[in-house]
């Protein structure tokens, strides 16, 4: 059992956009959106846990202590809108559809190890701050946001970065309600319109 943080990013209507293209086409544009997603969790030193469909989840502090891991995913999830913005251009000059992502980040208490049956298994978090973490990426919908993190996220990083309080929720599971903040920028990079909020 260890404390560390995770992140989940899910694409925003998939479905939908899945069915205007051929599956050679959606197959090209999803690994060119998953392959840049990636890339930006490895800049950040993350473990990729697994895609699930078109969702991704990353991992920081495990297998190697990362005393930083809560600042490292909010870092990711900001350098992951950033790569969406430029992925968006590009994909609108080529007629292909505008996507747009929800991201969910919680750190806290959670069972790392190799799970599965005797056959396969794979390295991954279990625990209900994991399952915090993947409720927190659909809040995204209800509140039209892209980034969304726990009290427990937020308490980690909150002299680095700005974040906007939304709620008191009750997540599925939880007897107590978690306070939930979007996430925004680095302080360091904030701009006068979010400083405002």
């Amino acid at each position: 059992k260890k404390d560390l943080t995770v992140l989940f990013s899910d694409i925003r209507g998939f479905t939908s956009i899945s069915e205007t293209m051929t599956p050679e086409g959606l197959v090209k544009f999803l690994n060119e959106y998953l392959t840049s997603m990636t890339d930006v969790v490895f800049q950040h030193d993350g473990l990729l846990d697994k895609y699930i469909g078109d969702a991704v989840m990353a991992v920081w502090g495990a297998p190697l202590d990362q005393p930083d891991h809560a600042r490292r995913a909010c870092l990711t999830a900001l350098d992951m809108l950033d790569e969406l913005h430029r992925l968006q251009k590009k994909w609108s000059a080529e007629g292909l559809p505008a996507l747009n992502i929800g991201i969910g980040i919680n750190a806290g208490p959670m069972v790392v190890g190799n799970m599965g049956s005797a056959r396969r298994f794979n390295y991954t978090v279990m625990g209900d701050s994991v399952n915090i973490g993947s409720r927190l990426e659909g809040l995204n919908k209800v509140y039209g946001t892209n980034i969304i993190v726990s009290q427990m996220t937020f308490e980690k990083v909150r002299e680095e970065f700005l974040a906007r309080e939304l709620d008191l929720v009750r997540v599925k599971g939880k007897g107590q309600p978690v306070m939930i903040f979007e996430l925004l920028a680095p302080q360091s990079r904030a701009s006068a319109d979010q400083r405002a909020l």
